[in-house]
């Protein structure tokens, strides 16, 4: 009888051992595997976007400090309410023309949407006047649409005069990185 009673002792026992013992080990090397490829497709990813970040910043730092200041005028980090008076000034002051009663109207639409405004950029916008013959204003206009700046008319009026000279009241719109 210990004939047989030894070797189904002797399965048994290899089972519990199997069950109790190689069957979550195995478990535990699988899960260990998984990690390590999840891992190993990170450390690619990581490779990968720091070649196209070399990339980037080869491409960034061929550009002179002209072309950089170019960029930096035509959508600036910040906003600078005076530095962009001044420029629409420089240009209306070729065509003796001065901007006058400027306001400067801030980005409202923050508070109107609910959430997070997840806009990369913001807006101001700038009313101002200024007095000149028509012909003046349109090469105004013309120097304003191709200036580095970007800027958007929104708004134009005017009132006529008797002589040449009309007055103007015009709205633009800037943009700025956040």
């Amino acid at each position: 009888m210990t004939r047989y009673l030894l070797p189904i002792f002797l399965v048994v026992v290899s089972f519990g051992l199997f069950f109790g013992f190689t069957s979550p080990v195995l478990t535990d090397i699988e899960n260990a595997r998984a990690k390590s490829a999840e891992l190993e497709s990170a450390l690619a990813n990581d490779r990968d976007l720091q070649t196209i970040r070399s990339e980037k910043l080869g491409v960034y730092n061929s550009f002179s400090d002209e072309e950089l200041g170019r960029i930096d005028k035509a959508l600036p980090n910040s906003v600078d309410n005076v530095r962009l008076i001044i420029d629409i000034d420089n240009l209306a002051s070729k065509y003796n023309m001065a901007v006058k009663n400027a306001k400067i109207k801030t980005d409202e639409r923050g508070q109107e949407t609910i959430g997070a405004d997840t806009r990369g950029y913001g807006t101001v916008t700038l009313a101002f006047s200024v007095t000149g013959s028509y012909n003046d204003m349109r090469f105004f206009l013309r120097d304003l649409e191709t200036s580095l700046r970007l800027v958007d008319v929104t708004s134009l009026s005017f009132s006529a005069s008797e002589q040449d000279l009309n007055d103007y009241a015009i709205e633009v719109q800037t943009y700025w990185l956040k």
